[in-house]
């Protein structure tokens, strides 16, 4: 199970993707008003209160037993974020650099180099790497200790993606690998009653490959609004079975821009099913997760040009037939942003 605790940085890049892709959900229009370089910089405060077994904070580091989904734990968040593009003299390929507006690594900030280009206007192919940083991605060594601290340790990561649109249709491929640096998973807690097995503790390891297809459509409700609903298959493919899984997601969005106002609402749901039962717990573990978020953004606030300002509201509740990875986020963050 990957840490979850920096999804939440993720979602001002949500709202760079949904402001810039508003206008090209009809037709494909060129990747930018004119060759060279352009970019989006910003920064935004947020507040998050999370209950969650897999949040990294401090507070939640300690836990007195397996029953529950962890701590109720509050913090405020301030971060920049940027993307940084050049775009060829025909305007159909562009090159970039930066955090993505695309979620393929689960609760990771991203940062992506990659290549769009245009063939019409209506067909478009990009393809992306996006590499490891350190520090960014971190989980708890052992999830499952009771009653001392349990020790935090990185996840290396990498990830490729690659999409293929035709409006109004988009087909994606994404391929992340996932490396817990020190995986002790069920090290210090018993199985079932008992010492874990060096098996059982196989069966627990995080190490894994995971691959998602996903199928993405829009379509214009009527003048200023548009509907996009997304589906995707993705399999995780763990050392440990118990942490193997498949997993079927679908959200619809609603986006509409009137004026200088810029409105999305999205709802989203997945259902998670794992691959053999976990040893701690003597289950299989099963998930159901439902996420809302709306998305507001005010374009050149106080005359400022080229410019937004920009309104983020997030729910998410995962629900599990395991107690100990029961999990609900609420964020709100308030930010600005600039395009140059």
């Amino acid at each position: 199970m990957i840490s979850r605790k920096h999804s939440l940085l993720a979602l001002p890049l949500l709202l760079t993707s949904s402001v810039l892709g508003f206008s090209s959900v009809a037709i494909a229009k060129p990747l930018a008003k004119s060759p060279g370089f352009s970019g989006t910089i910003g920064i935004n405060a947020g507040f998050s209160d999370s209950q969650d077994q897999f949040n990294t904070d401090d507070d939640n580091a300690k836990i007195d037993g397996l029953d529950n989904a962890g701590k109720d734990v509050s913090t405020g968040l301030l971060f920049p974020f940027f993307r940084l593009a050049y775009t060829s003299a025909d305007l159909q390929t562009q090159y970039f650099l930066g955090q993505s507006p695309q979620n393929i690594l689960d609760s990771a900030i991203q940062y992506e180099l990659g290549v769009t280009h245009n063939f019409d206007k209506r067909q478009s192919m990009t393809f992306a790497y996006i590499p490891h940083v350190p520090f960014l991605k971190e989980t708890w060594s052992d999830p499952f200790l009771v009653g001392a601290e349990r020790e935090k340790t990185d996840i290396d990561s990498t990830a490729v993606r690659v999409a293929y649109k035709f409006m109004p249709v988009q087909i994606e491929y994404a391929y992340a690998s996932y490396d817990i640096e020190d995986d002790q998973s069920g090290a210090n807690n018993g199985c079932g009653g008992s010492a874990c097995t060096a098996g059982e503790q196989e069966q627990l390891k995080r190490d894994s490959d995971y691959q998602r297809l996903s199928l993405e459509s829009s379509l214009r409700l009527w003048q200023g609004m548009f509907a996009k609903a997304n589906v995707y298959y993705a399999n995780q493919d763990a050392k440990g079975e118990s942490q193997s899984y498949d997993e079927l997601h679908y959200s619809l969005s609603i986006m509409t821009k009137y004026e200088r106002h810029f409105l999305s609402v999205q709802a989203a749901f997945s259902d998670r099913e794992y691959s053999a039962e976990n040893p701690i717990f003597a289950q299989t573990q099963e998930q159901d997760a439902t996420r809302y978020s709306l998305i507001y953004s005010y374009d050149k606030p106080f005359n400022i040009e080229d410019s937004n300002l920009n309104v983020i509201y997030q729910n998410k509740d995962i629900d599990a037939n395991i107690d100990f990875y029961d999990s609900t986020s609420n964020f709100v963050s308030v930010g600005m942003s600039y395009n140059f």
